[in-house]
């Protein structure tokens, strides 16, 4: 067994090497054997070494650093602690090459849950602080994309919540946010039923200044392209012309560069002060708002239970009737109209995601791929494009 490198990691083209012990003049040669001897059996493009258990790095140890560099540019130390960082950072070395500190630990035990989704779940750690604690093993330079998402959309003018740090949740990845006596939509919708009408018109607000705001970054993905994507989950699943329709109506959809949150449900906004904050900026993208009003509204709100009765109560924790009191109310109060063919649009557009999703997240659920199936062909005869007609506003 190696004795400086405990464990190794490959994922995608990030290859990462768990070190341990010392770094020094003593062990440095070896420490430089063993991560040689680990490298040349794998294929990767960065080198990532994780320094959570080093406990001492000297000028021999740094003088590894400068040889990997050279033969892995994109090199990168990770976890490192506060004494060790210091010494790169004196040294010079976090300007030629990424060095991170260790992630600080949060625990949640007792802590009360004020929010949850597919993917993570919100605790209030005390009064000042929230923390959204990712439920899989999800990348940290995911979690740094979506942090980095949530400050463009913050700068731009989209009310959303400025983090201060990632975590340590448990063996999962974390974000700490300032969210001072904040709570919920979700219980805002609640404890407040009388005051309804005026709670969802500050939540269409949010989504019309989200989806009139034009994003800055070319990189952020097309939600339209994501569509046509999620379009050929289709194919084979149809008849090659019911196929065929359904990717020529996602073709109508017009092409728009303004922000679409894509998960904008109840559970993923804060309220804080009267005003609602976004805390879930990883499905980012930009397009028109029909997909925000598909996968961020009628997906989470009425699909799922269309199709599963009870889901409204296991996951939103709301009865089927508010939740469709609220997605209605949001579909109407956005487009300004109450018309079955803006419904329908809407409901053709959830239904194409609906399908993909189930075939990345539940492969094995093929009952409900058919019931969806069965829900959107009828459809299909009816309609010639999805354009909702809505046109960029200055909210």
């Amino acid at each position: 067994m190696a004795k400086f490198v405990s464990n190794e990691y490959l994922r995608g083209e990030d290859y990462t090497l768990y070190m341990k012990g010392e770094v020094n003049s003593v062990t440095a040669p070896e420490v430089e054997k063993e991560i040689m001897e680990a490298v040349k059996k794998k294929t990767f493009k960065n080198l990532i070494l994780n320094f959570g258990e080093v406990t001492y790095v000297s000028s021999a140890g740094l003088r590894v650093m400068l040889k990997l560099k050279k033969l892995y540019p994109t090199i990168s130390v990770t976890d490192t602690s506060l004494s060790i960082y210091d010494v790169f950072q004196m040294t010079g070395f976090t300007n030629i090459m990424s060095v991170s500190k260790a992630l600080v630990k949060v625990s949640v035990i007792g802590c009360e849950v004020i929010g949850e989704g597919y993917c993570a779940i919100v605790y209030r750690l005390d009064k000042d602080t929230i923390v959204k604690a990712y439920r899989k093993n999800t990348d940290i330079k995911d979690v740094e994309r979506e942090l980095n998402l949530a400050k463009e959309a913050f700068v731009l003018g989209i009310p959303t919540a400025i983090s201060y740090d990632v975590v340590r949740v448990g063996d999962k990845l974390g974000v700490r946010f300032e969210m001072i006596d904040s709570l919920s939509l979700r219980k805002l919708f609640l404890d407040q039923p009388n005051k309804f009408n005026e709670i969802l018109d500050k939540y269409i607000e949010l989504l019309k200044k989200t989806n009139n705001t034009e994003a800055l970054n070319a990189s952020l993905p097309k939600a339209k392209q994501q569509w046509l994507e999620k379009g050929e989950a289709w194919k084979g699943e149809v008849e090659e012309k019911d196929y065929k329709k359904i990717m020529a109506l996602l073709r109508t959809i017009p092409e728009r560069e303004t922000f679409i949150h894509g998960d904008s449900h109840f559970k993923n906004i804060m309220v804080q002060n009267g005003e609602l904050l976004f805390i879930d900026m990883d499905t980012l993208s930009v397009g028109d708002p029909i997909f925000e009003l598909s996968s961020g509204i009628y997906m989470p709100y009425l699909a799922f239970e269309e199709d599963q009765p009870g889901n409204n109560e296991g996951f939103l924790g709301v009865s089927s009737q508010l939740s469709e009191k609220i997605a209605y109310g949001v579909i109407e109060g956005y487009l300004g109209r109450k018309e079955k063919s803006d419904i329908d649009k809407i409901r053709i557009v959830s239904l194409i995601h609906f399908l993909w999703w189930t075939k990345q997240n539940e492969p094995e659920n093929k009952a409900r791929m058919e019931r969806i199936k069965k829900r959107l062909l009828p459809m299909l005869p009816d309609y010639d494009d999805l354009d909702l007609g809505l046109k960029v506003e200055s909210v």
